[in-house]
């Protein structure tokens, strides 16, 4: 009987990550982005951000391709990332590329419906950014 339990336990995560893994695929669009520390917390809207010009697009491929673009690193230029994506339960990588060099960004990510939010905090835990897209 236990192994009967582990096996459709086994087999139900197995769908449900893959269920997510697909709805993943597609273009997103920037709708919301907060920055909380330990006694501040900055709230950007849909509305404030486009008033911004502000842009962060995900576009998650088939076979783990991903490309990113965004004006929103200070720069004020539209800058551009090309790599990879996985998931594993409520985690997502992107292991990007940029100026020659791979490194990685974890978030943790819930998808409902056509919402996308991506979690991130720094080492120290002392900061954590919000960010939610919409599927184009």
């Amino acid at each position: 009987m236990k192994t009967l339990f582990f096996i459709f336990f086994c087999i139900a995560t197995y769908s449900i990550s893959n269920a997510q893994t697909t709805d993943l695929i597609g273009s997103w669009e920037i709708i919301e982005f907060a920055i909380n520390s330990n006694e501040n917390s900055d709230i950007r809207t849909e509305d404030q951000l486009k008033k911004d010009n502000s842009v962060w697009n995900l576009f998650f491929m088939d076979q783990g391709k991903f490309k990113q673009t965004s004006n929103m690193s200070g720069t004020g230029t539209i800058d551009s990332q090309e790599g990879t994506w996985k998931t594993l339960e409520d985690e997502l990588t992107l292991e990007l590329q940029m100026n020659g060099q791979k490194f990685n960004l974890n978030y943790t990510f819930l998808l409902t419906e056509n919402i996308l939010i991506l979690n991130r905090s720094n080492p120290m835990g002392t900061m954590k950014i919000v960010s939610k897209f919409k599927k184009q």
